[in-house]
C-alpha cells in the first residue's frame, strides 16, 4: 500500500510511488511540427498561386511556415549546448 502522508475529509491520498521522471527531449514532436510545416507550405502556396488575399489563416499558416523552422533550430541549439 502507498504511503498516506495525511487523510483529507475528501479521503485524497498521497502516493509516493509514482514515476515523476519525464524523459528530456521533444523527438516525438517532430513528425508533429513537419506535417504541421507541410501543410502549412501547402496552404500558403495554394494562396499564392490563386492570387487570394492574406486573411487569418494564410497568416497563420505564413507564421508557421516562418517560425517552426526557427523553433526547431533553437531547439537543437539548447540541446546541444545542455550536452557540452
Amino acid at each position: 500500500m502507498a504511503s498516506v502522508t495525511q487523510l483529507s475529509r475528501y479521503r485524497a491520498i498521497t502516493r509516493r510511488d509514482l514515476p515523476l521522471e519525464i524523459p528530456a527531449g521533444d523527438s516525438d514532436l517532430r513528425p508533429i511540427a513537419l506535417v504541421l510545416w507541410l501543410a502549412s507550405v501547402l496552404r500558403v502556396g495554394l494562396a499564392l498561386a490563386n492570387a487570394q488575399v492574406f486573411g487569418a489563416e494564410v497568416t497563420l499558416a505564413l507564421a508557421c511556415v516562418v517560425l517552426l523552422p526557427f523553433a526547431a533550430l533553437r531547439a537543437r541549439h539548447n540541446a546541444d549546448t545542455v550536452r557540452q
